[in-house]
């Protein structure tokens, strides 16, 4: 059978692997849900859902092919590039901003952010916003804070997430979107805010 990055693989016991590419080598990741990080989840805590962190951004897309260096959380920790087709510049709270964005595959775009929650009441490597890439040259796009989610690398250290890079780290807390998992106490799942970046 030939592997690529596009593989699916199943395991017994409802264990389930991808394939993911770095610097050119395959890795094979696997989810287990039988986890000592996962059968002691017991959700994910977040602030309640408030429209004010919803905003209309203009998508400003980058020269073809550029790429953006990054550290992924691998051990020890790695360098990378990915590829970053576009930023997305938005008002929040009266000031501008601006979130350079990852493509993902397909028009998929992930954005890795910290803010003055990190650290704190969020994890230390920052969240994640999921979100499609706009249509056309140029165009709007609604980024909404209330879908910030925590990294993979939450549950799992094998997920080789990468940090966000410095231009995408914003001065004012976004006390929107999720916060931290919840383990049961006996759970022995490390810091809920994870890695200080």
């Amino acid at each position: 059978m030939e592997l690529t990055h596009v593989s699916r693989l199943s395991f017994p016991g409802g264990r389930r692997g991808t394939i993911e590419e770095l610097r050119g080598a395959h890795v094979l990741v696997v989810w287990d849900p039988a986890a000592p990080t996962l059968v002691g989840l017991r959700g994910i805590e977040a602030w309640p859902w408030d429209p004010a962190w919803a905003v209309e951004a203009e998508y400003r897309p980058a020269d073809a092919g550029r790429l953006l260096e990054v550290t992924r959380l691998t051990s020890p920790s790695m360098r990378d590039t990915l590829p970053a087709p576009g930023d997305f510049v938005f008002d929040l709270r009266g000031e501008r901003h601006t979130l350079r964005a990852f493509g993902v595959g397909g028009d998929t775009l992930l954005i890795t952010f910290t803010d003055r929650t990190s650290g704190t009441d969020t994890p230390g490597m920052g969240r994640w916003l999921i979100l499609p890439r706009p249509k056309g040259a140029t165009g709007m796009a609604r980024i909404d804070f209330n879908r910030a989610v925590v990294p993979h690398h939450m549950f799992s250290a094998a997920f080789p997430c990468p940090l966000p890079p410095r231009e995408n780290r914003l001065p004012l807390r976004i006390e929107a979107g999720e916060r931290a998992p919840v383990f049961d106490e006996e759970t022995a799942a490390g810091s809920a805010t994870g890695p200080a970046v």
